[in-house]
């Protein structure tokens, strides 16, 4: 019973603390990696180390106050496409889901390390998460959208006059995956890396003291 409750505990901390980290993230300049003309987000990595760390639920949690903190932001700068929540809350409710699903398949490959598992499951989450935002963002703003970029688009030597409906879906995907998609899914991956390294140097450091105070007893 002590365990179960230790366990409950934990998750709720973990995800007030990532839920705060998350809010941070999004409200400040920290949510940002600047290299050059790109601005690489990691709002969604307090997401991705919740899954990881505490399980789908407090994943999914901490996905909704990120949803909800874009949503906020958004109704604060005039975001044309974030105040509907269809585009800022409900994608940052499912990546998670995927997320959650990678991590699980890859912890039943043989001598696989967390930190490995991790890694992969930051990889492919992030670019779930850039999928689905985009997807989401096509499907209610299709044509602002396809403007918006339209310069982008035409530099990776797209027609803008010849692309059908789900050409042009495929034309905004592919150049975003080429321009701050690749970049961000690097960055998650060497961050959620790091950071699992470090938690679970620190456990196993705790657990060797432990078990060498129990045999001194």
């Amino acid at each position: 019973m002590d365990k179960t409750k230790r366990s409950s505990n934990y998750k709720i901390a973990l995800t007030g603390v990532f839920s705060a980290l998350s809010v941070v993230l999004s409200f400040t300049p920290l949510g940002y990696i600047q290299i050059g003309l790109l601005a690489i987000t990691i709002m969604h990595i307090p997401v991705i180390l919740a899954i990881i760390l505490a399980g789908l639920l407090p994943g999914i949690s901490v996905g909704l106050v990120f949803g909800l903190s874009s949503l906020i932001r958004a109704a604060q700068t005039g975001s044309p496409f974030f105040t509907n929540p269809l585009c800022s809350v409900l994608p940052r409710i499912l990546f998670p889901i995927a997320v959650w699903a990678i991590y699980k398949l890859l912890q039943n490959i043989p001598h696989l390390s967390k930190v490995v598992s991790g890694a992969v499951s930051a990889a492919f989450g992030t670019l779930c998460h850039t999928i689905i935002v985009m997807t989401a963002l096509y499907i209610f703003y299709g044509t602002l959208l396809l403007q918006g970029m339209k310069g982008a688009l035409e530099q990776f030597g797209f027609d803008m006059s010849k692309l059908s409906t789900f050409g042009g879906y495929i034309a905004i995907i592919t150049c975003t995956l080429a321009t701050n998609g690749i970049w961000e899914i690097i960055a998650a991956t060497i961050i959620v890396a790091t950071v699992l390294t470090s938690i679970y140097a620190v456990k196993s450091k705790k657990s060797k003291v432990s078990k060498l105070d129990e045999q001194s007893e």
